[in-house]
């Protein structure tokens, strides 16, 4: 047996060493840790502030470029209204931009003041202009999604914006404001800036100033104002034209009752004091009368803007006196209005303005309803009714006419809350409609909702109010290509919209009584003069200045047909060649114009002729070839010469049809010039700017008559006795009802395109004009006498009412003589006769034969007139 050899194994060799691991460091306390990150926010918040500074600096320096100067709100002067003063004292008319008259801060009561700092800005007086903390909690209130957004602005951040800046939302417009807004209480003290919020900003209606919104709601002076009343004007800044008591009297109450609790939370005054204004109503005053001369008015400043520019005009606070003297500017008025309408309604019935189907009549009458039960009614209101004119939509739309007691809604844009939903289209007409108290007169649009056979009435539905319109009352209204309507349902149809007029308002829940009526669109004007000092103290330019502000009085130059006659005739009685009594040939005639040199046949407007005649009887019957006779023989530029001394401005046609006024005048000069004949020959300007005013009281400019003899005084007085026979006589017999001395006369031109009539008595002179724009043709049956002289007539009532009448003054050169009105010589004892003025020298020596006798030539006068027959 082998044994096997066993080797021994080797030693394992040793594993390598490794390091001892090192000790863990005991871990930092909770205090180190907290320092080494109270480090980190250090230097982070340093370096985040380091950032805030440069980039607040950088803001500030780029943001503070070109920024307007505070200092100039030192010396601001807020624009301010300028008022007219008429003849008998009151305020008559104003001019402004934004109707405001600036009260001192410390004239006002506590109380108003207060309300106002209570409703925007509590801490005015403690605070420098910003409210940090405010600014604060609305920039995170406007960041929470779906929450009403908000601002923080101080009432100095508001003078900063409306004053210096723009209204526009927009985080720049808000860095420039906070940049100014520490700048302004350093230039202003707190009153000051307080007075620039409250005479600045607006309260609706047209109204800026705390002043004017407290004489337009209440009728009062702001220094007058109760605690609730102040209330409402302070509430009413913050959407004026939503919040106004006028246009919305629940939400101004809500308003008012929040300012209340802010002055009693606020001690601006005792706590029973502010709740016992909670519960009352807001009472405004009545309704602030509308304006008188509208065209008088305009024309006055216009002429202001052309003297003294539009900015001292608008904003400048002047101080105007006129002549017009607004009893009369109301009768003129009413006079033009209602004789246009007179000529409008022979022109025939235009038709309804529009139609609404049931359905939309429903939503839109809803809405309307709405609106008035809103509006906040006035002392003496019997209540709102709706003019529904903006819902006729087949109409064009009329321009929109803003008065004292327009009830629509006013849009300003930059004072809509953000987050309003923009209105609809029905909304927007809705809104266009004006609210107006229910009166006797009123006109406006409503919708006929039902014919009854039975009563014969149509009912109109006024929203407020419903109408009922009796058949009698609408006979008038044919329409053109029909016959004269027999029934209702030749005039209305369900469902239209119609203008009508209102004629009785009984208390609800009666029927309003009503009439159909239409605006015209014939137009006329009316100028009235006191002779005595050449006061215009009425001027009416067309039937409505807020549908068409073209004042005819002043602006239109018209034809004045046989009116112009007696300047002819008294150019003629002027050259010593004729008396009043002198023969002219009524006769056809074919004349060869020398200055025109085209063959010419007058016609007389009867189409008559009747042979010779006195000039008296010639303008008596305005006999056309007679005129032209006597230019013939004066000729055209004598005639101009002497109309030019009468006033007469514009240009004229050196031709013989001059003599049928076809020259084209404006209505004051004409109404001037036969004031130079009413004076005996005296001229001077028209006057109807008296005074001018600045805000402070310095006399700008002073006017008083200028009166120069133009006209020889005999000679003007017996062209006014030649026109007593027109008024005795002749065209114008109608004014005989005046049982006064008168005279005037008539014209209408060719085809009736202008008519007119122009007179006057011993008190006043006028003038009166119809036609149309256009120079349309009036129509055959339209004449001076008959669409212009009852204007005159009407206005002259009124005028003379309480006065005396009196005799025309006769001056020296004038011989009265008893004459024969048959033969034209002196009566004898044996002969009737009447007197007859002559200029002195130009009487007649030779006496009348007794009756019976005839003369040689009264034999062939007397042939001439039978053959005339």
């Amino acid at each position: 047996m082998t044994l096997a050899r066993v080797m021994p194994t080797p030693p394992e060799a040793p594993p390598p060493s490794t390091p001892a691991p090192a000790p863990v460091p005991p871990r930092p306390g909770f205090g180190a840790r907290l320092w080494k990150w109270t480090k980190r926010l250090f230097i982070a918040g340093a370096v985040g502030l380091l950032l805030f500074v440069l980039v607040g600096v950088g803001a500030y320096v780029y943001y503070s470029r070109d920024l307007p100067s505070v200092d100039a709100l030192q010396h601001y002067q807020l624009p301010q209204v300028t008022k007219v003063t008429c003849a008998d004292g009151s305020i008559c008319a104003e001019y402004a931009f934004e109707k405001r008259t600036v009260v001192q801060v410390a004239d006002l009561p506590p109380h108003v003041r207060d309300a106002f700092l209570a409703a925007e800005d509590a801490d005015f007086y403690k605070h420098v202009g910003l409210d940090p903390f405010g600014i604060a909690r609305a920039a995170i209130k406007n960041l929470i999604p779906g929450s009403r957004k908000s601002g923080a602005s101080t009432i100095t951040q508001q003078v900063v914006k409306n004053l210096l800046l723009t209204p526009e939302r927009s985080l720049s417009r808000k860095i420039r404001e906070w940049i100014l807004t520490p700048r302004v209480e350093e230039a202003l003290t707190k009153d000051q800036i307080l007075g620039l919020y409250i005479n600045q900003s607006y309260y609706g209606k047209r109204r800026y100033g705390v002043e004017e919104a407290a004489v337009y709601y209440f009728g009062k002076h702001a220094k007058d104002l109760s605690v609730g009343e102040a209330a409402v004007l302070a509430g009413t800044v913050q959407i004026p034209h939503r919040i106004n008591p006028e246009t919305n009297m629940t939400r101004a109450k809500s308003r008012q009752r929040y300012v209340l609790g802010q002055m009693a939370n606020h001690g601006f005054v005792p706590r029973n004091i502010a709740e016992a204004e909670l519960d009352k109503p807001i009472v405004l005053a009545p309704r602030p009368q509308a304006g008188v001369g509208p065209y008088y008015a305009e024309e006055i400043r216009r002429t202001l803007i052309e003297r003294y520019g539009e900015h001292a005009v608008m904003q400048g606070g002047l101080r105007v006196d006129i002549a017009m003297v607004p009893k009369l500017q109301v009768a003129a008025e009413q006079a033009v209005r209602e004789g246009l309408e007179a000529v409008d309604r022979r022109q025939g019935y235009r038709g309804p303005r529009g139609t609404l189907d049931d359905a939309q009549w429903a939503r839109l009458r809803g809405m309307v309803a709405t609106r008035i039960e809103e509006a906040g009614r006035r002392l003496k209101d019997q209540g709102y009714v709706a003019d529904l004119a903006p819902l006729a939509k087949a109409e064009k739309p009329e321009p929109k006419v803003e008065t004292e007691d327009d009830g629509a809604e006013e849009q300003r844009p930059d004072l809509t809350p953000e987050d309003e939903a923009p209105p609809s289209e029905e909304e927007l007409m809705v809104r266009a409609v004006l609210l107006k108290p229910l009166s006797e007169g009123l006109r406006l649009t409503g919708y006929v909702t039902e014919l009854d056979e039975k009563r014969n009435v149509a009912r109109v539905d006024l929203v407020g109010r419903t109408a009922e319109i009796a058949y009698p009352s609408v006979t008038w209204a044919r329409q053109k290509g029909k016959g004269a309507p027999k029934n209702f349902s030749d005039v209305f149809a369900k469902g239209q919209l119609v203008y009508v007029r209102i004629l009785k308002a009984p208390p609800a829940p009666a029927f309003v009584e009503a009439t159909l009526d239409q605006v015209p669109l014939v137009q006329g004007g009316l100028v009235v003069i006191r002779p005595e000092n050449r006061n215009v103290v009425a001027l009416v330019g067309g039937y409505d200045a807020a549908r068409s502000s073209f004042n005819r009085a002043t602006q239109a130059r018209r034809q004045p047909g046989s009116s112009f006659k007696p300047f002819l005739y008294a150019a003629a009685l002027g050259s010593g060649r004729y008396t009043p009594l002198s023969m002219v040939n009524d006769a056809p005639e074919t004349i060869r114009d020398p200055y025109t040199g085209k063959a010419w046949r007058p016609q007389n407007y009867d189409r008559q002729f009747e042979g010779p005649m006195t000039l008296r009887t010639a303008l008596t019957k305005s006999k056309n070839t007679v005129s032209v006779r006597l230019i013939e023989s004066l000729t055209p530029p004598t005639v101009i010469d002497f109309a030019r001394r009468a006033g007469i401005r514009s240009p004229l046609p050196e031709n013989l049809t001059l003599a049928l006024g076809t020259g084209e005048v404006t209505m004051l000069e004409a109404v001037n010039a036969y004031s130079t004949l009413q004076s005996n020959g005296r001229y001077a300007e028209p006057l109807m700017l008296l005074r001018v005013r600045d805000s402070r009281g310095k006399v700008l400019e002073d006017h008083q008559p200028a009166f120069e003899e133009m006209l020889p005084p005999a000679v003007a007085y017996l062209t006014t006795s030649l026109m007593r026979s027109v008024v005795e006589e002749g065209t114008a017999k109608a004014v005989r009802e005046l049982n006064r001395p008168a005279a005037g006369k008539t014209g209408t031109t060719q085809e009736s395109k202008d008519t007119w009539f122009s007179g006057y008595t011993a008190d006043w002179v006028a003038s009166a004009w119809v036609g149309f724009d256009d120079n349309s043709p009036l129509g055959g049956s339209e004449t001076g006498g008959r669409a212009a002289l009852p204007i005159w007539l009407q206005f002259m009532r009124v005028a003379h009412e309480g006065l005396p009448a009196r005799d025309f003054e006769v001056p020296s050169g004038i011989l009265q003589v008893r004459i024969d009105p048959v033969t034209g010589l002196l009566a004898g004892a044996s002969v009737p006769g009447r007197l007859e003025p002559f200029l002195e020298g130009t009487q007649p020596t030779a006496e009348a034969p007794p009756p019976g006798q005839v003369t040689t030539d009264e034999f062939f006068l007397n042939e001439g007139n039978r053959k005339g027959l």
